[in-house]
């Protein structure tokens, strides 16, 4: 039988027309498909979502893997008919340039609980006060105003010498020192920590502010009358040529020669500081006052500062450049109400905003006994 060369040559020719047309529409249909993926990825990419997963923003997308590959250049190219294809993704928990760890889900935060809280000053000097009670909205006392002490040797018959003692009535108002704060129901709820670190701040800052009333209450209403206030204490006698340290012991002395035992000195921080780094002045020699238990020492592992064997109290509720020493027995704060923290929700506008007021008050009155042991000074080298 004679092959008909012709009709098989036919034959093929059909064949490959139609693999042709096969493969031509499966390779128009993988280009679509390719170019939809594009589209996709560069839509993502404008709206944030690409690359901020793997934290680069030159990685290539999806589609331009995919156009990029020698196996789709094996199909462009009509060398196949279909391609495999891997996409390699590099998962990392950094972004940006320089990198940094990046809030996307990849890596969860290491959230530690609570609050971490601000700056607490420490309230000293309320340790140290004596306090009374007080049942009503004025304290009255009698104090000794003057004392004469005429006491002396007398011979027989003869006319024995008179003492004077003269008192005055003392009327301590007592003042309402109070503030607040407003936060939201949801936040109070979803914070359990919010609700007892707000308890703590509130308190310290009404307790803060009787500190500083204690010192430098004005008392005009409605402050407190404070120790640097007139009335209330006994001026340095000041010597010509003294230093801080000669000023810090005068004041002392001041105390005991007035028959009153000192108790503590009152110093601001930054004046203390100033004392702290005093030198000896001696030629050649830079060792500190502070050192070897001289002018100052320290106790409770260097806690508790103390110059000519008084404990000093640190604060910044002393007006700069001055001090005071004390005898703690010369003074007492009266009660009414210690401070209160309240949490109110029918204040104004407070339900329709789902609002809540939290206050905190307290009512004190302060009174100094002995205005000599209280005194008030300069410090020369300020």
């Amino acid at each position: 039988m004679a092959l008909d060369i012709t009709a098989v040559e036919d034959a093929l020719n059909q064949v490959e027309q139609k693999l042709h047309k096969k493969y031509t529409s499966r390779i128009d249909e993988l280009e679509t498909e390719v170019t939809g993926l594009r589209d996709s990825m560069t839509g993502m990419q404008q709206k944030g979502f690409g690359g901020g997963l793997i934290g680069s923003t030159s990685r290539k997308s999806i589609g331009a893997e995919i156009l990029g590959s020698d196996a789709w250049k094996d199909v462009a190219a009509k060398r196949t008919a279909r391609a495999g294809l891997e996409i390699k993704n590099t998962i990392l928990g950094e972004g940006g340039s320089p990198q940094d760890p990046t809030d996307t889900g990849v890596v969860p935060k290491d959230n530690m609980p609570g609050i971490v809280g601000g700056a607490f000053r420490p309230l000293r000097l309320l340790d140290v006060v004596p306090r009374g009670t007080a049942t009503s909205n004025q304290v009255h006392y009698t104090r000794e105003a003057s004392w004469t002490n005429n006491a002396a040797e007398t011979a027989e018959a003869a006319q024995k010498p008179e003492s004077t003692l003269i008192f005055e009535g003392i009327d301590e108002p007592v003042r309402t020192i109070a503030t607040f704060l407003k936060v939201s129901r949801q936040a109070m709820d979803d914070q359990p920590a919010l609700q007892s670190y707000i308890d703590a701040r509130l308190r310290h800052a009404v307790e803060q502010r009787l500190e500083q009333q204690i010192i430098q209450g004005n008392g005009s209403s409605p402050n407190l009358s404070g120790m640097n206030q007139t009335g209330n204490h006994t001026d340095l006698t000041v010597v010509t040529a003294d230093n801080d340290f000669d000023a810090l012991n005068r004041a002392k002395q001041q105390v005991v020669v007035s028959d009153y035992m000192p108790s503590a000195f009152l110093v601001n921080p930054a004046d203390f500081g100033r004392l702290e780094r005093t030198k000896t002045g001696i030629s050649g020699d830079a060792s500190y006052l502070a050192q070897g238990g001289n002018s100052i020492t320290y106790l409770r592992n260097g806690m508790q500062p103390m110059t000519w064997g008084l404990p000093v109290i640190i604060s910044n509720s002393v007006p700069s450049g001055s001090f005071f020493c004390i005898s703690t027995d010369s003074m007492m704060l009266w009660s009414r109400q210690s401070t209160v923290v309240e949490i109110f929700d029918q204040n104004e506008d407070d339900v329709e905003k789902n609002l809540l007021t939290i206050r905190a008050e307290g009512r004190w009155a302060f009174g100094v006994w002995r205005p000599a042991a209280v005194i008030f000074g300069a410090f020369p080298d300020a």
